[in-house]
């Protein structure tokens, strides 16, 4: 049977899993679903459409589902949905999607999200990301498998966080930041290959080591344009998958605007929806 606190309001069009927890002043709305093992600590607010899978902790004070801060969100039923084994931490806010940016906000599995972090509408947070306290993602960002932001990071809407980075507390990241690179500064810029991330996962030195040359190759050697560079580590390094998903990344990059990939493709969805 749910283990629901006396004090704990939950609508009845809302779904727990008979294992799941809520505590005391929690709030949950109509529309939401939480499931196995999942438990919301004292003065959660989790409003719906949302869905919690498995084994996740939320912590007080967190609030889950509010609709977007986007005055172009008419009020419909858009939604949340938030993987297994995840961590958010007080404090935490995760807002719901909107209209035109697909109706969805999505967190995966194994994140942790640490105190007064804000997650705006339609971001996609993939598995394994761990996101320090006090950061702000605008909307419609994408944080890709296993990166790391420190505290106070503040990022642009529409920015892409590459698998494997890292982006330094108290960055201005306005810009998409390429896999495998830590990224810091106002406005951030890369500084090296984020050695520790890649040596805790396993990559052998070696990997390592071609990944550090590449970089040279591409962000330090000011006297070769990108474009030959890349051109260059292409032709010699085929057989290295990350290096070419290095490459790939940054020629999506360079192709968007203002450094952002996913500003082009809302600008080219914004260009059909006129002409339709």
């Amino acid at each position: 049977m749910t283990t629901v606190h006396p004090t704990a309001i939950v609508h009845p069009r809302a779904e727990l899993h008979e294992s799941a927890v809520v505590g005391p002043y929690s709030v949950i709305g109509a529309g939401v679903r939480v499931g196995a093992r999942t438990v919301l600590h004292n003065h959660v607010t989790v409003q719906g459409p949302t869905t919690l899978g498995e084994d996740n902790i939320v912590y007080p004070y967190a609030v889950l589902g509010a609709e977007p801060q986007d005055l172009k969100f008419k009020g419909h039923d858009t939604c949340l949905e938030i993987g297994s084994r995840n961590r958010i931490r007080e404090h935490a806010t995760v807002h719901r999607g909107t209209e035109l940016g697909g109706g969805k906000t999505v967190i995966g599995s194994d994140t942790l999200i640490m105190v007064g972090v804000h997650i705006a509408h339609d971001c996609v947070i993939e598995d394994q990301v761990v996101i320090a306290n006090a950061t702000m993602l605008g909307g419609h960002c994408l944080v890709e498998f296993g990166a790391g932001l420190g505290g106070g990071a503040g990022v642009h809407h529409f920015t892409t966080i590459g698998t494997l980075s890292f982006v330094g507390g108290m960055a201005r990241v306005n810009r998409d930041v390429p896999p495998y690179l830590v990224v810091e500064g106002s406005p951030a810029e890369p500084r090296k290959i984020n050695t520790t991330a890649l040596l805790r996962r396993g990559w052998s030195p070696e990997q390592v080591e071609r990944l550090r040359a590449a970089y040279k190759a591409l962000f330090r050697d000011h006297d070769t344009p990108v474009a030959l560079a890349m051109e260059a580590l292409r032709a010699r390094h085929a057989d290295c998958a990350p290096l070419m998903r290095l490459c790939d990344f940054l020629e999506r990059t360079q192709d968007g605007i203002h450094g952002r990939h996913l500003e082009s493709l809302r600008d080219a969805d914004s260009k059909q929806s006129r002409e339709g």
